[in-house]
């Protein structure tokens, strides 16, 4: 927030670029420690409550004020839509961001089955789509093919934070990529695939970061959308009342 705040008020151009730049890759390193603190936690059986509360608390100023305020610093030049919508928008995602974690406290314990499928997309990978929507901005202050690209991103940018802002408050399932990933004993070939994925997001992850928290923001409602589709289909399930899993709020 630090490195916004500077970006925001105390400097100019190129300057400001790379405290935004700073900014959005903190918030990736952030969400490292957040996969990996509670599971350690659960490892070393030193979950609790008292535990939970504070990471939500963490998480919402790393995961709910930072990218808010991010968004609201980058897009007052950058955004179509007037300064009171664009604050509108940021409040709504932290209001959300907010909700999600409290929901999120409410509604599962400290194991680790609890951790394996999420209702509405988690605040840490709203924050990533955020953050990294700003990274190929910062990353070819140049004009060119990237550049409009990645000015076409920004402008849609608030768009976006509105979408993740409902989808963190959604009842749409998205797993655990992490603990899913970590789970059982996984084949060979599956080493090898990540090894590959990390090549490529090694050597274009100025978009490659972009285009991973999209698909995964994405796959959720694209998800729900077709067991809607493919229950209305079906005979045998043409009740009229909706499963708790079926529901969008």
């Amino acid at each position: 927030m630090i490195h916004i705040a500077q970006g925001l008020v105390g400097s100019e151009g190129a300057d400001a670029a790379n405290h935004f730049h700073t900014a959005a890759y903190l918030i990736l390193i952030a969400m490292i420690f957040d996969a990996l603190d509670g599971r350690v936690a659960r490892m070393t059986k030193t979950a609790s409550s008292f535990g939970a509360q504070l990471d939500s608390l963490c998480d919402l100023v790393t995961f709910g004020v930072t990218p808010a305020f991010l968004v609201y610093a980058i897009c007052q030049s950058a955004s179509f839509l007037p300064p009171r919508v664009l604050e509108v928008v940021t409040l709504l995602y932290l209001m959300c961001a907010l909700i999600r974690l409290a929901r999120f406290n409410v509604e599962t314990n400290t194991t680790e089955k609890s951790h394996l499928i999420f209702a509405g997309i988690p605040s840490p990978a709203a924050a990533g789509v955020i953050a990294s929507a700003v990274i190929p901005w910062t990353a070819f202050p140049d004009s060119g093919l990237l550049r409009d690209f990645s000015e076409l991103i920004l402008k849609a940018l608030p768009l976006i934070t509105f979408g993740l802002a409902v989808l963190m408050v959604s009842r749409v399932s998205y797993i655990h990529i992490g603990n899913t990933l970590l789970k059982g004993v996984r084949p060979f070939v599956t080493l090898i695939e990540l090894m590959l994925l990390a090549v490529v997001v090694t050597l274009l992850h100025e978009f490659a970061l972009f285009l991973a928290f999209m698909g995964y923001a994405l796959i959720g409602p694209a998800l729900w959308i077709k067991s809607r589709v493919f229950r209305k289909g079906s005979p045998e399930k043409t009740s009229t009342k909706l499963d708790a899993d079926d529901t969008l709020f």
